[in-house]
């Protein structure tokens, strides 16, 4: 079972951009890079909706990297994707979503839904090591990801539906490998419906599943206990 590792990776420990904004020839005590948020805390609802956000800015910044014809061409003429407020796309999470963002442009909005806990073991029990006293468990989240389509018309809010369902799938192995997901792939891509908090928009659901694998470890706070001997022979052997 894969397991997180005690603390993050930081070999090399000064890696050329880092290394290179201080002088020559020093030597500070603490010179490393800023640690990922999946490093830092594992995998969380929130690390997967931005790894996903990123996924979607990065494939929408570009126009040569839009499949369907019609969708390409609408964003060489409107705009791509952009940090600001001029974006031709708007790809946010529901957190920061707000009606009047897709009032003007097509959008992206990403929710994450339940994540489910899938014991793989006996009171998630994963071995123990002896010597030391740690107990290993571990086991796996399963958890999705709902990412709506939003458009002022229906049919254009189905093709960037479909965009989107398909980028996830056909890059669907890099996502696992980057994340380090047991699984990741599109479920379904719903029916276009009207969106209730506007008038002039359509929506279309897309649905990720993905399987991610949580471990961890106790450690006894109090030393082990060493051999009691009761044989005889051995407690008068020095006498």
């Amino acid at each position: 079972m894969s397991q997180l590792p005690d603390q993050c990776d930081q070999t090399p420990p000064n890696p050329e951009e880092v290394e290179d904004q201080y002088p020559e020839n020093s030597n500070p005590e603490v010179r490393i890079p800023s640690l990922s948020a999946l490093c830092s805390y594992g995998m969380t609802p929130l690390v997967m909706q931005g790894a996903l956000r990123q996924t979607l800015m990065q494939h929408f910044a570009n126009p040569d990297n839009i499949l369907n014809k019609t969708l390409r061409n609408a964003l060489r003429r409107d705009g791509v994707w952009n940090p600001g407020a001029t974006t031709g796309i708007a790809i946010e999470s529901i957190h920061k979503w707000r009606p009047e963002l897709t009032e003007s442009r097509p959008g992206i909005v990403l929710q994450e839904g339940e994540w489910q806990w899938r014991r793989m073991g006996i009171g998630d029990q994963a071995g123990k090591d002896y010597r030391s006293g740690r107990q290993f468990f571990g086991g796996l989240w399963q958890g999705t990801h709902t990412l709506f389509a939003v458009h002022n018309y229906g049919a254009e809010a189905q093709i960037l539906a479909w965009e989107v369902a398909k980028i996830l799938l056909w890059f669907s192995r890099e996502i696992e490998k980057s994340l380090g997901l047991h699984r990741f792939i599109p479920v379904s891509v719903g029916k276009v419906s009207a969106l209730q908090e506007s008038t002039e928009n359509y929506v279309a659901p897309i649905v990720v599943a993905y399987v991610v694998a949580d471990s961890w470890y106790l450690q006894e706070e109090a030393p082990r206990l060493k051999r009691i001997v009761f044989r005889t022979n051995e407690m008068l052997a020095q006498y």
